[in-house]
């Protein structure tokens, strides 16, 4: 059955020395659109992250976290970038003297200077990377998709069990639709009845009458209204990302039951249509949900 777009899941991978952990989410979107967060050691992993989750998500959109936990031993050593510490010394007493701060530089000044400190693991291989990586956002990207698709499976049961309903609905329409087409004849005789004084050409009128009550039919709509839930209830059986196609055959179902509802004539059918709309519309909250 067809996924939902919302899900949850987290991963830890190590490999050569590395430890990842990953996390996923994801909420509804029309197309599939992936938010990364990466600190900048990190960067270099964009693209293939966006592959991975390419070759499994197709609508949705997915943050990524990803956080580099642990590394080699031999990156781990820090050192203090002496030359930009004292680029940035100069430039504060130089800003001291200008503006007349009596105030000596000390060292917890340069202490906040972004990117004093430097270690080998500054500037990280890809390479060395992806391996650690990609098995951290593989295990969370597996538990995101096992949550979507049973997520997608609860939501799926719930919308064929509306499908039945919505049919059942049809069949009850179908049944009062011939019998309201029957009561408007009726109702259309009597008053022409009342009407015919001789002057009148009575079968020509009897003619038009019944034209008249066969536009108030609604047959065809109920035809096409079936139709529409059988393709609905198909796609929703498939395997495959479904969910815009579902979306465009509910308007379809909505776009008849309209049309029903603006030549129904009668208050059972009138009725029937609130009961179908109502159905339609918990129908589409559910599908924007699906992938």
């Amino acid at each position: 059955m067809i996924s939902s777009m919302t899900g949850y899941g987290r991963g830890v991978g190590t490999e050569n020395g590395f430890t990842f952990s990953a996390e996923l989410r994801s909420v509804n979107h029309r197309y599939a659109d992936f938010s990364l967060r990466l600190p900048r050691e990190l960067y270099a992993l964009e693209d293939g992250i966006r592959r991975l989750l390419q070759e499994s998500i197709r609508r949705g959109r997915v943050e990524v976290n990803l956080t580099l936990d642990e590394m080699p031993v031999a990156l781990r050593q820090t050192r203090i970038n002496h030359d930009l510490a004292e680029d940035y010394f100069r430039s504060l007493v130089e800003l001291s003297e200008r503006l007349g701060v009596d105030e000596k530089v000390k060292l917890k000044h340069l202490l906040q200077v972004p990117e004093l400190y430097k270690s080998p693991g500054s500037v990280l291989a890809e390479e060395d990377l992806w391996p650690a990586a990609s098995l951290a956002l593989q295990d969370a990207l597996e538990k995101l998709l096992l949550q979507r698709k049973i997520e997608g499976e609860n939501l799926c049961r719930d919308l064929l069990e509306r499908c039945g309903k919505l049919e059942e609905l049809i069949a009850e329409a179908s049944v009062r639709a011939e019998g309201a087409k029957e009561d408007c004849r009726k109702r259309t005789e009597e008053k022409v009845a009342d009407l015919l004084a001789g002057k009148f050409e009575e079968t020509r009128l009897l003619m038009e009458c019944a034209l008249l009550v066969e536009r108030m039919g609604v047959d065809e709509e109920l035809v096409r209204l079936k139709s529409h839930v059988e393709a609905f209830r198909k796609n929703i059986r498939g395997s495959e990302a479904a969910g815009r196609k579902l979306d465009f055959i509910a308007q379809e179902m909505f776009r008849e039951v309209n049309t029903i509802g603006s030549k129904a004539g009668d208050y059972q059918l009138t009725n029937l249509v609130v009961e179908m709309k109502a159905e339609l519309e918990k129908m589409r909250e559910q599908i924007q949900n699906l992938e």
